[in-house]
């Protein structure tokens, strides 16, 4: 997968950013890992841990003590084993009670001889039950002293006696002794454990790094086929392609240069459009002026000529008359077509530029619904309604009002005429707003316009009607252009035909 310039800067910036931060973990890292070791594990430490073990061991040692001596003064108490060779079981007990307030670390007394003798009392004598930690604590201790005890008539007593220390310090011995197997251990591996611990921190930051590098490419990657994608466009466009458009559906800086670059794409290929056919009006205004001069110099001298020779035909020929005077009649009639024509013609090559003043475009329509509303009685077309809907709501626009009355006009009689003699039908002309734009629309349910014909329809001269120039849409599109509008034919549903004029809005007045 080749990288691109934009894609390779991106990567190095996203390595160094990663790299640098690394470099100084690193050297950090290994120097505050030492000296964590050098202040945590040393001799000094690990000497006050063994001292501590042998001042545990040395009170473990005074403790056991205790419990033997305590042992040890029951088990050979003067009284207690004067008590139990009388068999005297109340004075063994009130000695045996004043003992255990004496050595609280006593846990129990047994006595074990023949069973059912004098002074057998089946068992331990003595206090309650010892707390749990020094039950726990009686086997580490070894507290169990025996005394053999001689009867008369030669039956033999042993006197047992346990006593135990508190477990505690026992457990915080063993404790403290695998603390110091434990911080040994780590001092022998001092440098082991400081490596690991490197290798897996440069691990983990160069897992993020690569993570992070990964991410950049495909990030990068989408910017970067992204930004190609808009460089060939412009190129396109550089070089006359304005049929270019760029798809996007992202929300991000790339996306609005991209929504950016199509709507000046679409602002240029309208605008182009708009430039070209105003040339090509203007060519054929040209044509259509010295076209009009041309033909309209000898048509007076024509007239003028067939009048002449009809006036001057003195013979009395009838058949001959007759035929005179039909020739004349054809040649009045065409130099009137003609004279129409090339008013016509005239009238397109002397179009003047559209002057815009600001306007409602509601209240331009209600001034000329009336106007508009009288053409089919112009034609005689009774059965054909023209309705101009007004509308309430205020659209601001600029306009050069006798000029876009003029395409009104152009674009209802064209609907008019396009209804079948003794057809009924309706026209609706109404303002609306389409897309930003304001819009007038003109619509019938005549015929309608072939999908073919729409793109042409408005060329000059170009007509599907039997009589006409073909000029009336062609001076529409011409006026709609110079208002910096756009006009269009589409087809109407449930049949017609409807003409779109989109206006721009103007700014509304506070």
């Amino acid at each position: 997968m080749r990288l691109s310039r934009f894609e390779r800067k991106i990567i190095a910036a996203i390595a160094a950013v990663a790299l640098v931060p690394l470099l100084g973990a690193l050297l950090l890292g290994q120097r505050a890992l030492s000296e964590a070791y050098a202040v945590g594990v040393n001799p000094r430490v690990r000497a006050q841990l063994e001292e501590g073990l042998e001042l545990y061991r040395a009170h473990f040692e005074a403790l056991k003590r205790a419990a033997q001596h305590a042992a040890d003064a029951i088990a050979f108490d003067h009284a207690l084993t004067r008590a139990l060779q009388d068999g005297d079981r109340a004075a063994a007990e009130a000695r045996l009670a004043e003992l255990f307030a004496r050595y609280p670390a006593v846990t129990f007394v047994r006595i074990e001889g023949e069973p059912g003798g004098p002074g057998d009392d089946g068992g331990v004598s003595g206090r309650d039950p010892a707390p749990l930690e020094l039950r726990a604590a009686r086997k580490a201790a070894e507290p169990e002293r025996a005394l053999q005890i001689e009867r008369d008539g030669g039956a033999g007593r042993r006197l047992i006696v346990g006593a135990a220390a508190p477990a505690k310090p026992f457990v915080d011995y063993q404790n403290a002794g695998a603390l110091v197997e434990v911080f040994g251990r780590l001092e022998r591996d001092a440098e082991v454990v400081s490596a690991s611990y490197l290798l897996v921190y440069m691990g983990f930051l160069l897992t993020v790094i690569v993570a992070a590098l990964a991410v950049g490419i495909v990030l990068s990657r989408r910017v970067t086929r992204r930004v190609a994608v808009l460089a060939d466009a412009t190129a396109r466009v550089g070089a006359g392609d304005l049929s270019v458009q760029v798809p996007t559906d992202a929300r991000d800086e790339i996306g609005d240069l991209t929504h950016a670059f199509n709507a000046m794409v679409r602002d240029m290929r309208e605008s182009r459009g708009r430039i070209e056919y105003l040339q090509r009006i203007g060519a054929w205004q040209s044509f259509a002026r010295r076209l009009a001069h041309e033909i309209k110099n000898p048509l007076t001298p024509i007239q003028l000529a067939m009048q002449e020779a009809h006036r001057r035909y003195p013979g009395d020929d009838a058949a001959y008359r007759a035929h005179l005077d039909e020739a004349l009649a054809i040649v009045e009639e065409e130099v009137a077509t003609l004279r129409r024509l090339t008013g016509e013609f005239s009238a397109f090559a002397r179009l003047p530029q559209a002057s815009l003043a600001p306007a409602d475009l509601g209240d331009f329509l209600a001034d000329a619904a009336r106007s508009l509303e009288a053409i089919p009685a112009e034609y005689g077309r009774t059965t054909i309604s023209v309705r101009c809907q007004l509308s309430q709501a205020k659209v601001a626009v600029r306009i050069d009002a006798m000029m876009l009355k003029r395409c009104l006009d152009n674009l209802v009689r064209n609907a008019v005429q396009a209804f079948a003699e003794g057809a009924a039908g309706h026209v609706e002309v109404r303002v609306s707003r389409r897309d930003g734009r304001a819009v007038l629309l003109v619509e019938d349910d005549g015929p309608g316009v072939a999908e073919a014909d729409c793109e042409r329809i408005f060329d000059p001269y170009f007509t599907t009607k039997a009589e006409g120039t073909g000029l009336g849409l062609a001076i529409v599109k011409k006026v709609v252009l110079e208002h910096g509008g756009q006009v269009h034919c589409e087809p109407r549903e449930g049949g017609g035909a409807r003409f779109v004029i989109g206006l721009p809005e103007a700014a509304r007045k506070s």
